[in-house]
């Protein structure tokens, strides 16, 4: 009978809980830039959601985490993880990260030496598609209370790689001595 009891008692203390599980990611480590397709990154292209390079394709990265991917994670991720973000809800802010993040991984090599030229033109093409899909884009800084328009570091994203901006868009002074690109 008290053998019974106690692993009866046992039953009830052990059949409460579920077996623990544990949830791995994949690493961030490593990546290197692969095209999966010819536009992915690109509004409206959502190939990325099927790139089997791409870290983030079955899940989106958060409000938060997509900032600390942009800062400790790497180029590579964090361009999967802005081309993720942008393919699943569109916006300036993304298809500008996407760029900027191109343009890092071809200033570091991070792709295929073959793959660079490919690489710059596809920078070159994220940041036009934010010219002219999301002309108002912000971002805001650390602390989350200042925006600041995107047109102007996407213009002079083109001309740092090299390439026209198309649309009509002129880089104009500003009565502070800045740069303000305004499509008039």
């Amino acid at each position: 009978m008290k053998t019974w009891l106690l692993l009866a008692c046992a039953g009830v203390v052990t059949g409460c809980y579920d077996p623990a599980s544990f949830v791995y990611g994949e690493s961030l480590d490593g990546l290197t830039l692969q095209f999966h397709s010819p536009d992915v990154g690109i509004y409206p292209d959502q190939s990325v959601l099927d790139d089997p390079n791409n870290p983030f394709r079955s899940s989106t990265p958060g409000t938060e985490t997509k900032w600390d991917i942009e800062s400790r994670a790497g180029n590579v991720a964090a361009f999967y993880s802005w081309a993720t973000l942008l393919a699943r809800e569109p916006g300036g802010e993304a298809q500008f990260y996407v760029g900027n993040n191109l343009l890092a991984i071809y200033q570091n090599g991070e792709a295929r030496q073959e793959d660079l030229p490919q690489v710059r033109l596809q920078a070159i093409r994220a940041y036009q598609t934010m010219l002219d899909s999301f002309p108002d884009a912000v971002t805001y800084d650390a602390t989350g209370t200042y925006a600041y328009d995107l047109a102007t570091p996407a213009y002079k994203g083109i001309v740092e790689m090299g390439g026209a901006v198309q649309g009509g868009w002129v880089l104009m002074s500003t009565t502070g001595g800045g740069d303000r690109a305004v499509r008039p």
